[in-house]
């Protein structure tokens, strides 16, 4: 990281304060302003910028997601993955956003009249201007298709001083996102070790999570919880009155909630498995039925889902793992029946639309494995997890005795090169003890 001024001496480590919002850029498209916080620390020495995210507005990171730290050469360009985001739910879809990194990586080029290309942008600068009162390099942004925006440099620290940026959502919905500057101050002594204790603390916790980057899904899972209750009295304790307070906070309250969230749903699993499966009968979309009287004597996973076609979020890739695990083992008696849960399938004036969109799902992504639905009956009769503030799906394995073995609520997380390993195991362990009961009886 370059030498940087603060009040014009020398700052070893310095904190940044930016506000922004990221809203349609014409007041005809109908869609909310998101507003959002920015706080940053950079550490010259360690060449390191640490920050945090709070957004207000259409989509939100889960906490895990909203801070993070940035490496950077002597340069000033990132090093590794690791990029600072908002999120923004535009008609149902979330779309990651990456902000202008606040220490500007081409400090370097920034010329009266220099130009410069970086991937598909070009750079030009075009001259001296000031913003917030602050000396500033303006430096245009170009892509293929035309101006991108404008980003403004301070020209003694190298410091982002304000951005607007031109950004595509959606099937093309242009959008407008702003960043400025509300303070810089230099950071040193026993304040700067202040907040560096619990920042280390919450990359510690970060990294053991091991969350897929980018992940939008708020869930964790009972050993991910385990590791913040670890960690949060200590990490309240030394967020006190620091920049991570409101951050520790939001933590607190979420871990509260998704741990009795996991206890009910470990209360309802043990409600069923071990236990008769009860009995069940399903309309597929193909206008047959399906039943537990005509499954008898197969091993059975039930997956209860949204099956919606519009809008096709993630992760509904795990359906098309769903559908590779059918057809590795169909041959062996296992039968994959999808539930399709909408209340709109109980209403005669709803219900065409509902299967419809099933449809578009199912072709979307060419399953095979029979898709059935229900507007939540048989859903009720398995408990339906929504009822305790958990989510769908529902995964639930039947085996060849009618036996509930394993009720799952949520996502598996899963490996590209894996697919749904831990369910396929489950699987090939009934598959053999059926075997071994068939060759028994045989016998």
């Amino acid at each position: 990281m370059l030498g940087f001024l603060v009040d014009g001496a020398p700052a070893a480590s310095f904190e940044l304060r930016y506000k922004g919002a990221l809203g349609p850029r014409r007041s005809r498209l109908k869609a909310p302003v998101k507003q959002f916080q920015l706080y940053c620390l950079a550490d010259r020495k360690a060449s390191t910028l640490d920050f945090v995210v709070e957004e207000q507005g259409p989509g939100q990171w889960p906490w895990p997601e909203r801070f993070g730290r940035v490496k950077l050469d002597p340069q000033g360009q990132p090093v590794g993955a690791t990029r600072i985001r908002v999120l923004y739910n535009h008609e149902g879809l979330l779309y990651p956003q990456t902000l202008q990194q606040p220490i500007f990586e081409y400090v370097g080029k920034l010329k009266a009249g220099n130009s410069w290309e970086q991937g598909r942008t070009r750079y030009a600068v075009t001259g001296e201007q000031k913003k917030l009162d602050r000396p500033c390099w303006r430096v245009e942004m170009k892509g293929a298709n035309g101006p991108l925006g404008t980003v403004w440099v301070e020209r003694d620290t190298g410091i982002v001083v304000a951005l607007s940026r031109r950004v595509i959502m959606g099937q093309g919905d242009e959008f407008v996102l702003s960043l400025e500057l509300a303070s810089l101050n230099g950071i040193e002594g026993s304040q700067l070790a202040a907040v560096k204790k619990p920042l280390m603390r919450l990359l510690q916790v970060q990294q053991q999570l091991k969350r897929k980057p980018q992940q939008t899904r708020p869930e964790l899972s009972t050993a991910q919880i385990a590791v913040v209750q670890k960690a949060i009295l200590q990490l309240k304790k030394d967020s006190e009155s620091t920049p991570l307070a409101q951050l520790t906070q939001a933590i607190v309250a979420d871990v509260r909630g998704q741990s009795k969230r996991v206890s009910s749903v470990d209360g309802l699993a043990a409600q069923f498995v071990g236990k008769p499966a009860p009995p069940f009968r399903l309309a597929t979309i193909n206008r047959k039925t399906v039943d537990s009287k005509s499954l008898a004597g197969k091993i059975v996973v039930l997956h209860f889902w949204s099956y919606k076609g519009d809008k096709l979020v993630e992760p509904y890739g795990q359906v098309g793992y769903l559908d590779f695990l059918h057809g590795k083992r169909r041959r062996l008696g296992v039968e994959v029946i999808g539930v399709a849960v909408n209340p709109a399938l109980g209403n005669p004036q709803q219900s065409r639309a509902a299967v419809r969109s099933i449809k578009k799902l199912r072709e979307f992504m060419n399953l095979d494995y029979t898709v059935a639905t229900d507007p939540g009956k048989v859903l009720a009769t398995f408990g339906d997890p929504r009822k305790i503030d958990a989510k769908l799906p529902l995964w639930v394995v039947i085996d060849a005795d009618g036996k509930v073995v394993h009720y799952k609520v949520g996502f598996y997380r899963i490996k590209a090169d894996e697919g749904l390993r831990q369910l396929d195991e489950l699987l090939i362990r009934l598959i053999r003890q059926r075997r071994k009961k068939q060759d028994k009886k045989s016998g």
